[in-house]
Parts: C-alpha cells; sequence; structure tokens
C-alpha cells in the first residue's frame, strides 16, 4: 500500500517537472528607433532554436511596458505577425518617463503558455537628437548635422554617422564610410552633383544605428540638389509597346496585306468550286 502511494506521488510531482521541461525557450528582440520630429518605434521579434533551428514564431502576445526606478508601467499589449514580429509606435518620448539621470527603458514581457516559456527583452537608451541640415560652400552642397544628448543639452563626440539617399530597394550611402563626429558633435559630408532624384529633389536620411547609449535616430530631410530624371514617355510614339492605334505603321501593313491575302485566296477558292460545281 506505502508502495503504491509513493509511486502516485511521484508521479505527480515529476509529470508537471516533465512538462515544463518540454517548453521551448523564446527568444525576444527589441530595437529602438527615433525619428526625428516623428515618432518613437520599438521592434519586436520573436523566435525560438527548434530541431536545431531557428525559426519566427507568430502569435505571441506581448505587453509593452517602461520602467523607471525598477517599476514597471504596462504601455499597451501587441501580438506578433505570420512572421513574428511586431513594432510598436508612440508619438513621442513624451509619453513615457526616463529615470534621474535621462535614461530610458523600454521592454516586452511574455507570460508564457503551453509551448513557450516566459520571456522578457528591454532596450536602455538615452534621448539623442540629429540637427541635420543643407549647407552650400562653394558652389558644392554639404550635408551638416549635428549629435546632442538632450538631458545633458550636450555634443556628442565619437559617434559614428551614416548619410545616406532613400531608394525603393536599398538606400544610398553618400558617404564612402560610417562618419565619426568630432569634439562638437558634427559631421559635414559633400553630396555628388550627379545622384538622380524625382525633380532633382533628394530624401536624405542622417542617422546612427544600433548605438550603445542612444540606439538608432533618423533625420529625414529633403535636398533639391539632385539630377533631375527625364522621364522619356512612348505614349504618343509608334511603338511596339504602345497601344493598337500607334502600332508600327510596317505592322499595320504587313498585318493588312496578311489579312486580304488571307480572304482573297477563300474568295478565289469558293468561285473554282461554284465553277467546278456548275461543270
Amino acid at each position: 500500500g506505502f508502495r503504491v502511494f509513493w509511486l502516485v506521488l511521484a508521479t505527480m510531482v515529476l509529470l508537471p517537472a516533465t512538462a515544463q521541461e518540454k517548453k521551448e525557450r523564446l527568444r525576444i528582440r527589441a530595437v529602438y528607433t527615433k525619428v526625428m520630429n516623428g515618432p518613437v518605434h520599438l521592434d519586436l521579434s520573436t523566435s525560438a532554436r527548434i530541431d536545431r533551428a531557428n525559426v519566427d514564431v507568430p502569435n505571441i502576445p506581448l505587453e509593452i511596458y517602461y520602467e523607471v526606478a525598477g517599476e514597471e508601467f504596462p504601455l499597451a499589449e501587441v501580438a506578433t505577425g505570420p512572421d513574428g514580429s511586431v513594432r510598436y509606435t508612440l508619438e513621442s518620448l513624451g509619453e513615457i518617463r526616463p529615470d534621474s539621470t535621462g535614461l530610458y527603458i523600454l521592454g516586452a514581457s511574455f507570460g508564457g503558455n503551453d509551448s513557450f516559456r516566459r520571456a522578457s527583452r528591454s532596450v536602455e537608451f538615452r534621448d539623442a537628437a540629429i540637427d541635420a541640415r543643407l549647407e552650400q560652400r562653394d558652389s558644392l552642397s554639404y550635408i551638416a548635422a549635428t549629435l546632442k544628448d538632450v538631458a545633458l543639452d550636450s555634443s556628442v563626440a565619437d559617434a559614428l554617422i551614416r548619410v545616406q539617399v532613400k531608394r525603393m530597394f536599398k538606400p544610398l550611402r553618400i558617404s564612402e564610410d560610417l562618419m565619426m563626429t568630432d569634439a562638437d558633435g558634427s559631421i559635414l559630408v559633400e553630396i555628388p552633383p550627379d545622384i538622380p532624384g524625382k525633380n532633382g529633389m533628394l530624401d536624405i536620411e542622417v542617422l546612427i544605428e544600433d548605438n550603445g547609449t542612444y540606439g538608432t535616430v533618423k533625420s529625414e530631410l529633403q535636398a533639391p540638389v539632385g539630377t533631375p530624371i527625364v522621364v522619356e514617355s512612348t505614349w504618343d510614339q509608334r511603338a511596339l509597346w504602345a497601344r493598337g492605334s500607334k502600332a508600327p505603321i510596317f505592322i499595320l501593313v504587313f498585318t493588312g496585306v496578311l489579312v486580304i491575302g488571307s480572304w482573297g485566296l477563300i474568295a478565289y477558292l469558293i468561285v473554282n468550286l461554284f465553277k467546278i460545281a456548275k461543270s
């Protein structure tokens, strides 16, 4: 009787532990991005290592929060999409509070389910600002930018900044390499005059990316210093790819000859058939 009792007790204790061990570990990745004069993004993605392969995990509910002095304040609840990612957006950093040193903490937590253990991820950053502007010097165009720590109201030296032109698929970098800010937190990059743009307008981005202190901060501006794109429309010209009324003359003539010749041959055969029938 005692042996059966101990077997039942051991089974009750070991079964939950075994079920807990079968749960997979969920990985949460968080990336903070601030757009100057725009919103603040927290890009989240969830993944797990299953059968020795890293796979994206969709439909994971996440609670977004910010933290001050060890206390967490909930902001919203989101869920990852089919690709295991989701973006949470704040209108500005004014919606959350930093600690007394000016440090912000944004995070996401997952409470766990039948398949995955609980997990959380947070990012720490200070508020930075990029002042980017277009300057003309000796008939040449430059992008000048200054990086500042907002809370300290001081320039940030020795930070890597990238200057690029927005494109449909991949940005076009106009600085040969990452530029490092000087003692005044500034950089100066010449804009090549041969970059094409619609009506000569270039959409330029100045950004620091995955900075250990400030995260990703991006400033965007338009500069009318590009080479205008000339669109050669063939709408009113005769071409193979034009509409029917603008097809090339030789195609119209050739098609007409074929049609007339085909019907002429048919008419000739019909006439001959009538002659044969009468004879």
